[in-house]
């Protein structure tokens, strides 16, 4: 015979509190002493009480979720992202619909009508190359939306992202300063602003420390493994460079694989920087030297602002705030002076 499920009366009853009480605390409607709220929150503990999503909706309306579009939800970049937008969806007892764009306007428009029909209180999104198309629509009917990751410039909307100039000059500057004058490059979609930023950041670098422009040294990878080792293979075969600079991760481990096929030492004959601090980059041979953009930083952020942005719903909007995080560049082993380029040449 089943147990009936505890009401919010056994929950008051347990607690020596008022219906009322509990609801205060369940809700956050109303102040209750620290004291009454353990009280409660152990009662509730206890008893394996599960407050009704559905009444808390038809009581505040609302749907208590939101959706959050990322563009390839099996990089962990982005999966230590989603971790600290959850804790802040946790921490307001929140639920979470994650859609895959896989970077595709297309897809990334559909998903976002989706989500609003559904009636989300509020979405996050890493946008697409096109995603101010898809964003403007439902950010003019008032929804909520706060973007990570990827800029859009000149966009009325709350944004959080590393910041990549810094991030990228300060990983060229430190390959300078070991002595590589002769530095590979490999970006992304140039489109995205993001690795326009990178780019600008290497660039700078460069100019900084009187080094020229050589654009046989900046390829396009296009974010994928197999792209990034093809192009760090052109890179190597076909210029002097001693060292190469990867703008996120899975061009990292894309150029990690044309070190190995290529039979080159890194950093013995070909230093190597990346983009993202995630767990491979200790557990993978030589250790990498990577820029870290504290992804769950800036999902946690992200998660803040949004929830900030709901509980403000039908008040007085303040302006779009755009929140840049500060990167740092970790030094591990897969960077060193130049090594040998003729014992590379001769291979």
């Amino acid at each position: 015979m089943s147990r009936e499920k505890p009401t919010i009366k056994d929950v008051a009853r347990r607690a020596g509190v008022s219906i009322a009480t509990v609801s205060n605390v369940v809700n956050g409607t109303r102040f209750v002493s620290s004291e009454l709220q353990q009280r409660v929150r152990s009662a509730i503990e206890e008893l394996g009480y599960h407050p009704s999503a559905v009444g808390r909706s038809l009581r505040k309306g609302r749907s208590f979720s939101i959706g959050v579009l990322l563009p390839d939800p099996r990089n962990q970049f982005f999966q230590i992202m989603a971790e600290g937008i959850e804790e802040q969806a946790e921490l307001h007892r929140y639920n979470i619909w994650y859609c895959n764009t896989r970077d595709e306007p297309s897809k990334e428009r559909a998903c976002m009508l989706t989500l609003a029909e559904h009636g989300v209180d509020g979405i996050i999104v890493a946008p697409s190359p096109r995603g101010r198309e898809s964003v403007r629509p439902l950010l003019d009917s008032g929804l909520p939306i706060v973007l990570v990751v990827r800029q859009i410039e000149r966009l009325e909307v709350d944004q959080v992202f590393a910041d990549s100039v810094e991030g990228s000059y300060e990983a060229t500057r430190h390959l300078i300063k070991l002595g590589h004058s002769r530095i590979g490059l490999l970006t992304g979609v140039r489109e995205i602003q993001t690795f326009k930023e990178r780019l600008f950041g290497y660039q700078k670098a460069l100019l900084d420390h009187g080094i020229p422009l050589d654009s046989d040294l900046v390829l396009d990878a296009y974010s994928h493994i197999e792209e990034g080792c093809e192009a760090t293979k052109h890179l190597l075969q076909n210029t002097d460079a001693t060292a190469v600079f990867a703008t996120n991760y899975p061009m990292t481990l894309g150029a990690l694989k044309a070190l190995r096929e290529l039979e080159l030492e890194c950093p013995k004959e070909v230093s190597l920087v990346g983009f993202d601090d995630l767990d491979c980059a200790v557990v993978l041979k030589p250790n990498l030297t990577v820029v870290d953009q504290k992804p769950y930083e800036i999902g946690y952020t992200a998660g803040v602002m949004l929830f900030e942005r709901i509980n403000a719903s039908g008040k007085a909007q303040s302006a779009a705030r755009q929140v840049k995080i500060a990167p740092e560049i970790i030094i591990r082993d897969s960077t060193a002076e130049p090594g040998d380029h003729g014992t590379r040449s001769r291979r």
